[in-house]
């Protein structure tokens, strides 16, 4: 049996099967509960760990927990596990025992406590707030709960409560930013409170302004954890300070530690060079001591990003404050084409990235043990943010697919694009494709034999974002140049939000023998290998404002081969004759249609023959 190194290159025996692929990656899974070590995994598209590990969880009884960051994602891996008749529990939100915050008593209300609730821990505004829920509500008499189940299924947030991660091996496929970034829009209302009382400034604008002064805390002054001067928060135990924001210590501290980038940005993780090239940290140790020692804060797990606003009131200030995964006897990630350093900040641990296949061994897996054929209809990466989409050109894909391979095809693409198709193209996912999947959803399987996925566009964020990401490790990521390229950093985090997003949902089954039309070239390197692609790119099926053309084209379809005239063909399809003949003639040029003369007087039939 083959092994991996930490850099993702296989070695040279590695096997091309399905059973070996499936061994490996079982094997990496749990190399880390074995080792106690925290292992990256990255396993061959269409192998899917979600549903090896209940196996792996029976056969070696482990104690785990499941982090995901959607419901139906927890839900199938309940239903795997109690299938397996493991003891399995799924934390549920304590605050909707709050009937005030579930909405039962009124809808302003509720959003007003849930708008606070960001700011104040819930127990204290049901002590400070006249609530409708009170003197009684169930949430006060709530108890931090204890979990003995052999599985716990948890949210990104439940993993700052350390009971959770005690003693238990942690499976996480979730790189979803918004769980432990947090962003601060009003930075003055936020951290105000906190700078009165705690430091010598005067709020945000003088301390931003002043940090240099002499009226910077000592480095003594965070010693036996003051910079912490917090209670813990009833569901997610992260720290809510009493004086501001509950990240208002974290958000001061790595601001008096923040160095400024090339590209105007400020992070508290900034390294350069010393003389041999070694990267070193380049705020500590400084003269006196080093603040993030002697602060108790983590330099890995705590980072602190600002974004400088026109005004410093409209400076927006992002904390990263990872849970404490140390806290977990190891913590095994997986994803089908990771850029490992993203996940490495993400979770504040070094994970050891680990691959069943390099990229050319991947690609010899989908086709030769796979069968999957590729159809490139695209030139260019089209992400399908904004007015970018084009709906019309992606509803005469659907009918090609349709057509060239005999059943409607599964369209994935953004959310943006999903509802510009129905307000524009309707049939596109009414008629023309079997579903519509957003990249951003969870990971169900598709289960189709034979399955035609289509993907459409691919998913971009928005600069800030690639800016933000970089910033977190330190690097300084411009807007994009001509050639649409961020730098290296930017395209690496590119390629985790996009390349890999695609690549995702482009493999996301465990049947042989699919077609996968890429409608986008924002893919990942295994992908692009020209031995995947069979058929040639029917880039020019109709033109992207051709509506009665397809309409047309449907009609020719969904007759299955029935002769029909030019009358019949107006007429059904409901459009002019003249719309009806470009369509004719432009369906003939492509072989899609045939033309069967008559004899005598009788007109001429056409049939849907592709």
């Amino acid at each position: 049996m083959s092994s991996t190194n930490p850099s993702g290159k296989s070695l040279s025996n590695s096997i091309i099967s399905r059973k070996h692929a499936v061994a490996k990656t079982n094997e990496l899974l749990l190399r880390g509960p074995q080792d106690g070590e925290d292992y990256l995994v990255q396993p061959p598209p269409t192998v899917h760990p979600e549903e090896l590990i209940p196996e792996l969880v029976a056969a070696h009884d482990l104690q785990i927990v499941f982090v995901a960051p959607t419901d139906s994602q927890l839900n199938r891996m309940k239903r795997r596990c109690r299938a397996l008749n493991l003891s399995t529990r799924e934390i549920s939100s304590q605050y909707q025992k709050c009937p005030t915050y579930a909405g039962k008593h009124n809808d302003t209300v509720k959003e007003k406590l849930k708008s606070a609730a960001k700011q104040i821990p819930l127990g204290l505004l049901h002590k400070t707030r006249d609530l409708p829920c009170c003197p009684n509500c169930p949430f006060t008499t709530w108890k931090r709960p204890e979990f003995t189940e052999q599985v716990v299924l948890a949210n990104p947030r439940h993993a700052y409560m350390d009971s959770v991660l005690e003693n238990r091996v942690v499976f996480t496929c979730s790189l979803r930013g918004d769980a432990y970034v947090t962003k601060i829009e009003n930075p003055s209302r936020a951290l105000d409170a906190y700078l009165d009382r705690n430091t010598q400034f005067t709020g945000y604008s003088d301390f931003i302004q002043n940090r240099d002064s002499g009226r910077v805390p000592s480095i003594l002054d965070y010693e036996n954890g003051t910079i912490d001067p917090s209670t813990d928060d009833e569901e997610f135990g992260y720290a809510i300070d009493k004086d501001g924001h509950h990240l208002a210590p974290q958000a001061v501290f790595g601001l008096l530690h923040a160095e400024e980038i090339d590209n105007g940005w400020e992070t508290s993780f900034k390294h350069e060079k010393d003389v041999v090239n070694k990267h070193y940290p380049k705020n500590r140790p400084p003269v006196g001591g080093d603040p993030f020692d002697i602060g108790g804060v983590d330099y890995h797990r705590t980072r602190v990003v600002r974004q400088p606003g026109e005004t410093l009131k409209e400076d927006t200030i992002y904390v990263l404050d990872v849970p404490d995964f140390t806290k977990a006897k190891s913590v095994v990630a997986f994803g089908v084409a990771p850029t490992p350093w993203m996940w490495r900040t993400y979770y504040g641990v070094n994970f050891d990235h680990q691959r069943v296949y390099s990229d050319g061994e991947t690609a010899e897996f989908l086709r030769s043990v796979m069968g999957v054929e590729i159809v490139q209809t695209a030139t260019s990466r089209k992400p399908y943010e904004g007015n970018n989409v084009t709906p019309g050109r992606d509803a005469s894909i659907a009918v090609w697919a349709t057509a060239e391979f005999g059943k409607p095809p599964i369209v994935v693409s953004t959310k943006n694009a999903l509802g510009r198709y129905r307000s524009k193209q309707p049939d596109l996912l009414t008629t023309d494709a079997k579903d519509g999947i957003q990249y951003r959803r969870g990971g169900s399987v598709i289960t189709d034999k034979s399955p035609l996925i289509i993907l459409n566009g691919s998913p971009r964020p928005q600069n800030e974002e690639f800016q933000l990401w970089g910033a977190l490790a330190g690097k300084s990521v411009r807007n994009p140049n001509q050639n649409q390229s961020f730098g290296q950093t930017g395209d690496e985090i590119r390629r985790q939000f996009s390349e890999s997003r695609v690549g995702k949902w482009a493999t996301r089954f465990d049947r042989r023998n699919a077609t996968v039309v890429l409608n986008t070239t924002a893919v990942p390197e295994w992908l692009r290998n020209n031995r995947l692609v069979k058929h040639a790119s029917p880039m020019n099926i109709l033109p992207a404002n051709a509506s009665g053309r397809r309409a047309v084209a449907r009609y020719f379809r969904d007759d299955n081969g029935t002769r029909v005239t030019m009358d019949e063909i107006q007429t059904e399809a409901d459009v002019s004759g003249n719309t009806a003949r470009r369509a004719r003639d432009s369906l003939i040029k492509q072989g899609w249609v045939a033309k069967h003369a008559t004899e005598g007087r009788e007109p001429d039939e056409y049939s849907w023959v592709a």
